[in-house]
Formats: structure tokens, C-alpha cells, sequence
């Protein structure tokens, strides 16, 4: 069985590597769009085939079900189009298909936004018809969903791999040790204000199925814990796959891409919107609260002051300020968080980051700082980061006699350069942190320690680690026995004595 898993997974990933270097080779350069106009058409076929087995279904179960396949709309059917060929099968995807497609009822929300405004971008008949036949052989309906998932993520990590999506993308092993401190629980609603392709909602899914699942059904995928979340009930997984998961993106292309994700991965009714977070007209949506938000936001963006959202508590330029101020103001009473920062912003001396950081140790309680090395997020940017674990205070307090918990990532088990390697010959600190952060913060040299608030609030409330560590400037030192050192002097004195004895024979 696991190994004709295996081989489907190398089949999928063979085909859709065809189909990435094949419209490159057409003319489509940019990696978004390449990728888009795969999953449309992964979709295309996906729907039939999911409309196929809901009607096995009705027939074994009796639950009815309404195809949206049926009448004037058959002829929208993968398998009546797909024969088409030259100039009648591009206009018929371009001119009926999509708009189809985009005004569909019946439930699939989500694929009506994947659609919404699609356009069929690949260049000329010859090589739709060649994209659709490649397309044609994969039986998306032998794979589950969590090797869809997979796959689909392989295809956003080639494309991050080649350099082109960088800034949407978190590196998938930062985000599980996040989610895994942050440990979010079934019930609980998430969020991410900065979703990207959504890997931080698609790792708390892949948490919370593997937390809720029985130690024999656990299996081991490339290094990850992956359970199938067998311990859940009806009502759990109800919540879990229609309510659990929110989030927010500026870039309407990559809300496309977090939604096709998620569907992939199992997660039909999560509600990802496109949105500028911190900037703009506010809405009802901006009131609401969650229990868990986990979010890398983007560092280098600037926004004119007079467009920021008037409740956002410290208004700045800087985007990394203003959404740190939204997580804040966005979490329920004892809500957690997880937030990567860039360093910077961690001990900037101007107003508005020591403002932020006054409002962070006032509205939560900071439970960690984790400092990671720089080259963390290459082959894009060599920028020094670290990440924030932190809950929610039931009311605004600033506690002097409350401690942060530290901790110096020194490696991630990268090379942590341009040419992006992993491996056991590179330092790899993430197994380390889990330790003792599962051991209630344990400090272990040189690793952790705590620091006083009433530390960080003299020192300009500045968080980096650096400022902290009561280990600067200690060095490992192999010392030798004292044995040994201690024969050496004797021998050095033995011939300084030899030595003296010849010169007071000379004088």
C-alpha cells in the first residue's frame, strides 16, 4: 500500500513538472500565473470527478444530491469537453467554461472565488490541448486528500525553490515549530491576517488531525507526524473544516492560491478573503476576534499614514508595527499568537517601535523570543529575524514581575546561505527549542534563559536576545587535563634547570 502511495506521488510530481517546464516553454514566464493556470485546470477535472463520486454516494446512502452537471449545464463536463480540439476547444475554455465556472451555485464557494475574474492565459490551442491531455491522465480521485495536499504544496515549494516566490512563502519547518509551541486546539478558530499560500492554516490542520488521532494510525511523511485526525466527531469535523480557518491576503492572486490549497488539503469551507489588513476602510471583520493567530508579515512594505486603520494602536509606516498591533488587537482574552518579526524591529530606537513593544509586554504576556540566525529565510533575503510567542491579557496591565523566555536559534539545519542545503551536517537548534519549551521553558546553557520585564522596560522595552544573553562573550573551551598541564611544567622546569646549570658551567 505505501508504496503504491509512493508511486503515485512520484507519477504526480513527474506530471506536474512536465506541465511547469511545458508552459514555460510557452511563453509563460511568470511562476504565478503558471501555477494558476495548472490548478484551474486540475480543478476543472477535480469537479466532475468529485461530482461523479457524490452521486455513488446518493446512491448507496440515500443523502440526495443535486449535480451540477445536469441539463443545459452537461456539456461543462470535463469528459465532454476534453475531445475538443484547436480553435473550438480554446474559445469553448475561454468563453464558456471559466465564466461557468465563476457564477457556479451549489454550495462550492470557494471555487466560485477561485474563478472569480480566472482568465485562460495559456497562449494558443496547441498547447491547451497538449496542458488538457497531460491533465487528462491524472485520476485525481485515487489520490486522498492529504497527498493532494502534499503534492500541491511540492509544486509551490519548486517554484519557491527556483527563487520567484519567496516573500509568500515561510519555511515549512519555522512554521511547524510556531504552531507547535503555539499549540492550537480543535475548537479553536485561526487566523492569519498575512496568509500567503496559507501554510501556517494548512500546518495547524495537519496539528490538530495528528493531535486527535490514534498513536497507530500515525505515520511518518518525510520527516512529519501525520495522522488523519480518527479521534474527531461528526460536530468536530464540522467545525474543523468549515469554521475553523480565517484568513486575509492584499494580494488577490495569492488569496487564489491559499484557496486552491486549502481545498486540496480537505479544508472546503475556510474563509480567506482578500483584504489590505492594516490598511484602508474597516469593516465588521476587523471587530472580530479569534483564539489562535499565526502570521509572518511582510517586512519591507510602506503605507501612507493617512490610509492606516484608525483602531490600530501605533501608527506607522512600517508594516511589520501595524500588523503587530492587529495580532494584538485581534485576539481574544488568553488568544495566543505566533509572529515573525524582522530583528530590527525588535530594538529600533524611533518612537513607533518602542511604542509597539510597550503595547505588546501591556496587552499580553510575552512567553518567548526566539531569536533565528540570519539566512533563515534564503536564497530571498538574508534579513535576521525572530519569532514572538504571546497570549492575550484579559485587560491592559504592565507586569514588571513577569519573565521572557529567550532562546538563540543558532542553526536551523540549513546552510543558512544563497545556496539553500539541508542535511545533518548543518547545526539544527528547532529540536532543542521544542525541548525545552515542552519542558516549561526549561534553560539550558547556551541556549535559554529568562529575562525580567522590568529589565526590558528600563532597556527601552528592546527585545532582541543579544541585549539579554548571559552568555555573550563565553566560549566553549576544551580545557586539558591538569595532569597533563601540570607534567608540562615540570618538564619546562626540569629544562630550565639543565639549561641554568650549562651557563653557570660556562660563567
Amino acid at each position: 500500500m505505501q508504496s503504491n502511495i509512493q508511486q503515485l506521488r512520484e507519477e504526480f510530481k513527474s506530471k506536474v513538472s512536465r506541465l511547469n517546464d511545458y508552459l514555460w516553454g510557452a511563453g509563460l514566464k511568470d511562476p504565478v500565473t503558471r501555477i494558476q493556470q495548472i490548478s484551474f485546470l486540475f480543478f476543472l477535472k477535480m469537479l466532475e470527478e468529485q461530482d461523479i463520486a457524490m452521486e455513488k454516494e446518493e446512491k448507496l446512502t440515500g443523502h440526495e444530491h443535486k449535480s451540477i452537471f445536469e441539463g443545459k449545464t452537461e456539456k461543462f463536463r470535463w469528459s465532454r469537453w476534453r475531445e475538443k480540439t484547436g480553435e473550438n476547444l480554446y474559445k469553448f475554455v475561454r468563453d464558456e467554461v471559466f465564466p461557468f465556472i465563476d457564477e457556479l451555485h451549489n454550495g462550492h464557494t470557494n471555487i466560485r472565488q477561485i474563478f472569480h475574474g480566472a482568465k485562460l492565459l495559456i497562449p494558443d490551442e496547441v498547447t491547451l490541448k497538449r496542458t488538457v491531455e497531460i491533465i487528462d491522465t491524472i485520476e485525481f480521485s485515487s489520490l486522498d486528500t492529504d497527498i493532494k495536499g502534499d503534492l500541491y504544496e511540492s509544486l509551490l515549494a519548486s517554484i519557491e525553490s527556483a527563487g520567484e516566490l519567496g516573500q509568500f512563502l515561510t519555511p515549512r519547518h519555522i512554521v511547524r515549530a510556531i504552531v507547535e509551541m503555539v499549540n492550537p486546539k480543535i475548537g479553536e478558530t485561526i487566523f492569519d491576517p498575512a496568509c500567503g499560500s496559507a501554510g501556517f492554516l494548512i500546518t495547524v490542520y495537519e496539528w490538530l488531525k495528528y493531535k486527535n488521532s490514534d498513536k497507530k494510525n500515525i505515520e511518518d511523511r518525510d520527516g512529519r507526524n501525520i495522522g488523519y485526525g480518527d479521534k474527531l466527531n461528526k460536530e468536530q469535523w464540522d467545525f474543523l473544516t468549515t469554521k475553523t480557518f480565517h484568513g486575509y491576503d492584499v494580494d488577490p492572486e495569492m488569496t487564489r492560491l491559499a484557496l486552491m490549497n486549502l481545498v486540496l488539503h480537505g479544508i472546503e469551507g475556510a474563509h480567506v478573503r482578500r483584504k489590505d489588513t492594516v490598511a484602508g476602510a474597516e469593516d465588521e471583520e476587523d471587530l472580530r476576534r479569534f483564539n489562535v493567530i499565526l502570521t509572518n508579515p511582510p517586512f519591507a512594505g510602506k503605507v501612507d499614514k493617512e490610509r492606516i486603520k484608525p483602531t490600530l494602536p501605533v501608527k506607522s509606516n512600517k508594516t511589520q508595527v501595524l500588523f503587530l498591533g492587529y495580532v494584538i488587537n485581534s485576539l481574544k482574552p488568553n488568544g495566543r499568537a505566533g509572529i515573525i518579526l524582522p530583528e530590527g524591529s525588535l530594538f529600533g530606537t524611533n518612537k513607533d517601535d518602542k511604542e509597539i513593544r510597550r503595547y505588546l509586554l501591556e496587552n499580553t504576556k510575552l512567553e518567548a523570543v526566539v531569536s533565528m540566525p540570519a539566512g533563515v529565510f534564503q536564497p530571498y533575503a538574508g534579513v535576521k529575524t525572530s519569532f514572538l510567542i504571546f497570549k492575550k491579557k484579559s485587560a491592559p496591565k504592565l507586569d514588571d514581575k513577569e519573565k521572557v523566555w529567550f532562546f538563540d536559534m543558532k542553526g536551523d539545519g540549513s546552510s543558512l546561505s544563497a545556496a539553500k542545503k539541508f542535511g545533518p551536517r548543518y547545526q539544527n537548534d528547532i529540536p532543542k527549542l521544542l525541548e525545552l519549551w515542552n519542558k516549561n521553558q526549561a534553560i539550558e546553557k547556551p541556549y535559554s534563559w529568562f529575562t525580567n520585564v522590568a529589565d526590558v522596560v528600563e532597556n527601552d522595552y528592546i527585545l532582541s536576545a543579544n541585549t539579554y544573553s548571559p552568555y555573550n562573550g563565553e566560549e566553549e573551551v576544551n580545557h586539558r587535563d591538569p595532569k597533563e598541564i601540570l607534567k608540562e611544567i615540570e618538564g619546562s622546569e626540569k629544562k630550565l634547570e639543565s639549561s641554568l646549570a650549562d651557563i653557570k658551567k660556562l660563567l
